[in-house]
């Protein structure tokens, strides 16, 4: 092997016997006017994708089988009408499931830092995968009705869970960069259909539709929780402890003999550690990234720090990313935002209560046989049915109507979706407290005796779940997409842990709410959870219509110049660049450096209003 071509091996970060591209090398690379006129699809994903994501489906299993055990396991005794192990109570129960989801989501962001570092994405994931293996068995070996007498199941869970936890955080870290890391072209390309039209494979469509393909995977894995819970119910807790933890096995098992087909990025190298410090000496001095320059910390302080000025850029364009993942109260360093409240962590309330309270209201009803816990698997067979149909009818629709549905718009209706699942579970409970025989307090009068539900139909339930299930739709794979494809390679699987990190400070927030999550309070606590929904996605969508727009054509000028093809000689062009700079408020630092943020290139001074930049590519 010549010396370009191990530099070119380098580069990619490739295995040795690495699979061939998913798009033929010799396929004719597209130009800019094919680019700007015809319709843009998604490529076809390499096998390795699939591959890369079944680890995703095979954890999920695992985690949503254990997860939805755990309300019952926790809350009753062995002899409650709905069998347990601990009888904490429902207050309790619910407190401590959350907090363990917390847990679970805050996790990936120290993760990340090893994830990043020495070892990389696929040597984290053989760490991380044989934790939760461990702490799977431990669980699965003290959930036995002689262990529960003896006071052993309570020990085994602690250990068990935290031992799930640490090793949940490090495979989240790690395996949603790694399954879009294993679709390595980036040049955009042409393709012929059967019927002789000519289309172009987009990038940034792939990594949409690879991000829609591990959602759905995951959620055909966490249908695992209806196995669980019928095992739970007519077998006992110790057996579907065992399914998860061999669900959890398939994992391991994946990741170490599939080692050679996978690519394998070169560590970059964990960027939280420096962008920490960045931004706390930004922070020192009003909050202005531009304070944390090398020039302006040396001039200043006499201090030299371990980042340069493309370092800034870099951590610029992350918070931008980051300020549509988090929408935060926060003041962010260079990102100068003017939300009035934090959107995803709300949503993840919302997921919260779905997950924990829903399966208490579903024991108060009139179950009929079906496991209180059993209903709550109809949010991913919803998920499933309703991925298909928008990933295969709705965006084609919408792309050959060259009608652009972009991520706000993704994520602010999957929002508002969101709201009307929590407005409809707040219904569901006023229906619940309004029969008898025990009204507002289900199973809690002498006429129940502490076994007779109100009289509902557990099935009423059912569309809580179908709808949460469309909300997910358009908000969790566009979440991925969108800080895989818009933060520095140095910082993916730093942003893609805060990303999850949000769903921990929502589960805490979901952990304050918890006072409401008992009778006859529960209208209270599902009206609050809509109604915060509702104002959160109006002032979401407020907040980033005025930059959506202006973002989204710099990201497309972005694309058109790096797909020019690479080649024989170099050649001075000028793009004509119009650009509205008061769309930009929020990016901070001056208004070149927002505008090279836009491009991602490294171009002269460029005036204020309507510009002409000097690029030099290849053609």
């Amino acid at each position: 092997m010549d010396a370009s071509a191990k530099e070119d091996k380098a580069e990619r970060g490739r295995a040795a016997d690495i699979a061939q591209l998913s798009t033929p090398p010799d396929s004719e690379a597209a130009t800019e006017d094919e680019i700007r006129e015809l319709e843009h699809v998604a490529a076809r994903p390499p096998a390795r994708v699939w591959l890369a994501a079944t680890i995703g489906m095979a954890e999920r299993f695992a985690y949503y089988g254990t997860l939805t055990l755990f309300q019952n396991y926790l809350q009753n005794s062995p002899g409650d009408l709905i069998p347990g192990a601990m009888g904490l109570g429902k207050s309790h129960a619910t407190t401590v499931n959350l907090a363990f989801t917390v847990a679970v989501n805050l996790l990936p962001l120290p993760a990340s830092i090893l994830v990043d570092g020495r070892p990389g994405r696929y040597e984290a994931l053989q760490i991380f995968t044989g934790i939760y293996a461990l702490g799977s068995a431990i669980l699965f070996g003290t959930s036995f009705p002689s262990e529960m007498r003896s006071g052993v199941a309570l020990i085994g869970f602690i250990f068990g869970s935290i031992l799930i936890a640490v090793g949940l955080g490090g495979v989240q870290a790690s395996v949603q960069p790694f399954v879009a890391d294993q679709y390595t072209e980036q040049t955009m390309r042409i393709r012929i259909r059967k019927n002789g039209q000519r289309v172009v494979e987009s990038h940034e469509l792939t990594i949409q539709y690879i991000y829609n393909i591990y959602y759905w995977m995951v959620n055909v894995g966490s249908l695992g929780s209806i196995a669980t819970t019928l095992m739970e119910k007519y077998i006992g807790f110790w057996s579907a402890y065992l399914l998860d933890l061999c669900a959890v096995v398939v994992a391991v098992v994946i990741v170490h003999l599939a080692r050679p087909k996978f690519v394998h990025p070169v560590p970059q190298g964990s960027a939280l550690p420096r962008a920490a410090r960045c931004l706390w000496y930004a922070a020192r001095d009003g909050f202005s990234l531009d304070a944390a320059r090398p020039e302006n910390q040396l001039e200043k302080y006499h201090r030299v720090v371990p980042w340069d000025k493309e370092f800034i850029s870099e951590l610029r364009r992350a918070l931008s990313a980051f300020e549509i993942r988090y929408f935060s109260l926060i003041p962010i360093p260079g990102v100068a935002s003017n939300g009035s409240s934090i959107g995803w962590p709300i949503f993840w309330v919302c997921m919260g209560q779905g997950a924990q309270v829903s399966i208490s209201q579903a024991g108060q009803m009139e179950t009929h046989g079906i496991p209180n816990d059993l209903t709550k698997s109809s949010n991913p067979i919803a998920y499933v049915i309703f991925g298909v149909l928008v990933q295969k009818q709705l965006y084609p629709f919408l792309q050959r109507r060259k009608i652009r549905f972009s991520p706000v718009n993704r994520i602010s209706l999957g929002f508002f979706i969101m709201s009307v699942a929590m407005a409809y579970s707040a219904v569901v409970q006023a229906i619940i407290y309004r029969s008898g025989p025990c009204y507002s307090y289900p199973l809690s009068c002498a006429a129940s005796g502490g076994r007779t539900p109100n009289r509902v139909h557990v099935l009423l339930q059912l569309p809580t779940f179908v709808i949460i299930a469309l909300a997910e739709v358009f908000c969790w794979p566009t979440g991925s997409e969108y800080t895989y494809s818009h933060v520095p390679k140095s910082m993916k699987s730093t942003l893609q842990a805060c990303y999850i990190s949000t769903a921990g400070l929502g589960y805490l927030l979901g952990m304050g709410l918890s006072p409401l999550a008992r009778d006859p309070l529960l209208v209270v606590l599902w009206s609050v959870t809509a109604g915060m929904m509702f104002m959160t996605a109006c002032a979401f969508r407020s907040h980033f219509d005025s930059t959506s727009d202006t973002k989204e054509n710099g990201d497309m000028l972005k694309h058109k110049v790096h797909s020019i093809p690479l080649g024989a000689r170099p050649v001075s062009y000028k793009l004509e660049i119009h650009v509205a700079l008061g769309s930009y408020p929020r990016l901070g630092g001056d208004n070149n450096d927002q505008i090279h943020n836009v491009l991602d290139l490294n171009t002269e001074a460029v005036p204020l209003g309507h510009a002409s930049v000097p690029v030099h590519v290849m053609k």
